[in-house]
């Protein structure tokens, strides 16, 4: 494992940075080299006092950096072990994507990007989706259709399109969903509660989703795509009304 381990740090060439630039730069590198393939999935990294060394830089700004790429999710330290490229992408990767919008203020965006990445899961879902996918799909259609309380119709309907995602079989799209939803979430919370009051509203989202996951059991893709735009359409322009 020590040979191995020797070898692939044998592989990574940094530049020598000058003194005056900071931690910006050492991540451009880093970013280099996983562009390039040199710097992999579970890379265990040199130890900081030799990356230091490596580009010339001071232990301040080499920590900076650290930390900067931990907060992306690009890197992960492990107490006692060191520093290493995650092995698995995680969803909060996403999360500044997420935020940015939310200091646009523009619910449109939001509702565009949905509706853009959930036909796309939804078209996705009905190629790829297994039957352990849709035993899901339909246990949260049940729950939507036989609850009395709305906050757990609420639920139910947003684990639904979570479902949806997953049974893509694209975690990246699935983690860019997750991060979006979240957004909308806590942009509309309030009106999400007022749309699910209505029994009308109710009744209609129910349909809506029983279509799209019906298609999705008879993987028709293009039909659940279209269907999936005109739930999120009705839901935009229900909102509108609050």
């Amino acid at each position: 494992m020590m040979r191995g381990s020797r070898a692939k740090r044998k592989t990574m060439e940094f530049t020598p940075l000058k003194p005056q630039k900071v931690y910006k730069d050492i991540i451009d590198q880093f970013s280099k080299m996983i562009y390039e393939g040199k710097l992999k999935k579970g890379d265990k990294l040199p130890p900081e006092r030799q990356l230091c060394q490596m580009l010339n830089v001071s232990r301040a700004s080499m920590r900076e950096a650290l930390r900067a790429m931990e907060i992306m999710g690009i890197a992960e330290s492990r107490p006692g072990e060191g520093t290493f490229i995650v092995n698995e992408v995680s969803s909060s990767i996403f999360q500044p994507l997420s935020l940015l919008l939310a200091l646009e203020k523009n619910q449109e965006d939001f509702v565009e990007i949905r509706k853009v990445l959930e036909s796309a899961c939804a078209k996705m879902a009905a190629e790829k989706r297994t039957e352990e996918h849709l035993v899901t799909m339909e246990d949260l259609i049940k729950k939507m259709e036989e609850s009395r309380i709305e906050d757990e119709k609420a639920v139910a309907d947003k684990e639904l399109h979570k479902a949806i995602s997953v049974a893509a079989g694209n975690k990246l799209l699935a983690d860019m969903v997750e991060a979006i939803s979240v957004g909308i979430d806590l942009y509309i919370k309030d009106a999400r509660a007022r749309l699910m009051n209505n029994p009308q509203n109710s009744s209609k989202l129910l349909k809506q989703h029983k279509a799209i996951v019906q298609y999705i059991k008879e993987r028709n893709g293009d039909a659940a795509a279209k269907e999936m735009e005109r739930h999120i359409d009705f839901v935009e322009e229900r909102l509108k009304l609050l």
